[in-house]
């Protein structure tokens, strides 16, 4: 039986059902009409006598203006079971590799469970790629670079983006490959998660004004010629096998255009 969870009770799919319907101020007839499917299928739903398909409940969703979860009982654990499970199998089998069943098996859920919180692979992809992003900040947050020059500093931080990335490669690729399909309000969410990286870089470079090595300039827009130019020089550990040391010395002089850009000085009048 679906589960519903509404105030911390539960409440049977059956009962929930009908009370946004209600609430909608439709009739079984009318909200079946909006589903293609007869009246008496949807009071086979409400009197728990039947369950409606995965397709249905998103319809049901959409015609009632409830979120899914508000359907149906979203576990976290069998969520994360399967995110985990995906991240792991895109990064070393690689995303077109790696079907469904296969990761459904991996992560011992069925394909019901799957299909009421992903629509399709590629949703469950953007969902690994957000949690891959917050991982990843995570991990550098905890070594900041806080030393040495503005070219220092901004070396070491892409030096560990760099060996994070390395160390999964098969899921960046498939995440960058992605990024080109996904919608602009996806597009917007992940420009928001990834503003925390944007805003590591940008404090580097205003401490860089206080010691007299850069001019005031647009930050944020010198923070995204700098991940562009990170992205395009990760190709070449897809193509060339290049290491974090190399792909440094490859991303330098596109640094150091940026840098010159906003009145980059080296301390030392070099």
């Amino acid at each position: 039986m679906l589960r519903t969870v509404h105030n911390e009770v539960d409440v049977s799919f059956p009962d929930k059902l009908k009370q946004l319907r209600k609430d909608a101020g439709l009739s079984q007839a009318k909200l079946g009409k909006r589903l293609g499917v007869t009246r008496n299928a949807v009071s086979q739903w409400e009197a728990g006598a039947t369950e409606p398909s995965t397709k249905h409940l998103r319809k049901l969703a959409a015609a009632l203006g409830a979120p899914l979860d508000q359907l149906v009982e979203s576990t976290p654990a069998y969520e994360d079971e399967i995110i985990t499970a995906a991240t792991r199998l895109f990064d070393r089998l690689g995303y077109d590799e790696t079907s469904i069943e296969v990761i459904c098996a991996a992560a011992d859920v069925s394909q019901h469970e799957f299909d009421v919180l992903f629509a399709s692979k590629d949703e469950l992809l953007y969902r690994v790629l957000t949690a891959y992003n917050e991982r990843t900040f995570d991990d550098l947050r905890r070594i900041p670079a806080k030393y040495g020059t503005v070219v220092d500093r901004l070396k070491y931080l892409l030096h560990l983006y760099y060996v994070h990335d390395l160390a999964h490669l098969k899921l960046t690729a498939a995440l960058h490959a992605y990024s080109w399909r996904w919608s602009e309000m996806r597009e917007r969410d992940n420009q928001r998660q990834l503003s925390d990286h944007h805003d590591a870089v940008i404090a580097i470079l205003e401490d860089a004004v206080g010691a007299g090595e850069l001019h005031h300039g647009n930050f944020r827009a010198a923070s995204e010629l700098i991940f562009a130019a990170y992205t395009y020089a990760l190709r070449k550990a897809v193509f060339s096998g290049h290491d974090a040391d190399k792909l440094i010395a490859h991303l330098e002089p596109q640094l150091m255009v940026v840098l010159q850009g906003l009145g980059y000085r080296d301390r030392n009048g070099d």
